[in-house]
């Protein structure tokens, strides 16, 4: 791990560091100790898991400098360590990692939050409707429409005030010119930013985005 300018930035070379840090599963176990000291037993209640399951990944992530002891709070008996990570930010360039390339480092990234998701959702509309199927036809402007029913004739929306809030939407037919697509863009930015504040009851995991659809895109070739 090479530091940069400040002591609490680091730019991580170690190929085993970079994974940790760009798999969501581990970078979760890291997460308590960022920017903040916190023990193991104060990571193990927010995290639910066992005292000693935290306390074999510290010793990982210390041997990987990722973490290090920032104060012995005495008692009786042994003291009770402290961590920290060694840096509040960490840069993690793509040729650290072990990816191939940016475009399976970036699939491996997110399939934990894709299932994430993907469980969410059908989880939440099995608890409300039961099983379902899928409806697939063109609409009124001829566009292939692909969408989730319980009968043949109705699509199944979530929208309505008492079903759950969960979305799961995908578009290949939006055709839009460059202004239109960047206000789109902005628009969805501020959106996530508006909501991503609030400090509500309940944890989702909300994802948006949107990209040109390419010459060499599978449904293309």
């Amino acid at each position: 791990m090479e530091e940069a300018q400040s002591s609490r930035v680091a730019i991580i070379s170690g190929s085993e560091a970079a994974d940790i840090l760009m798999n969501p599963k581990t970078l979760r176990q890291l997460e308590p100790f960022l920017g903040r000291s916190c023990t193991v037993n104060q990571a193990a209640q927010e995290t639910g898991e066992k005292a000693n399951t935290v306390l074999a990944r510290v010793r990982r992530f210390l041997d990987l400098g990722l973490l290090e002891v920032v104060r012995l709070e005495k008692r009786g008996g042994r003291a009770i360590k402290h961590y920290q990570t060694k840096a509040d930010i960490f840069f993690v360039p793509y040729e650290a990692t072990t990816a191939e390339t940016l475009e399976v480092m970036m699939r491996e990234r997110d399939l934990y939050w894709a299932v994430m998701l993907r469980r969410g959702v059908v989880q939440a509309r099995v608890d409300d409707v039961g099983t379902w199927g899928t409806r697939i036809y063109k609409d009124a402007r001829g566009r292939l429409q692909i969408q989730t029913a319980v009968t043949p004739e109705t699509n199944y929306t979530m929208l309505d005030p008492d079903r759950p809030a969960v979305l799961s939407s995908w578009r290949d037919n939006v055709y839009l010119d460059f202004e239109d697509a960047k206000k789109l863009q902005q628009e969805m930015f501020e959106l996530l930013q508006k909501y991503n504040q609030k400090e509500g009851a309940q944890r989702y995991i909300v994802r948006l985005g949107m990209a040109p659809i390419m010459a060499n895109s599978p449904h293309l070739t």
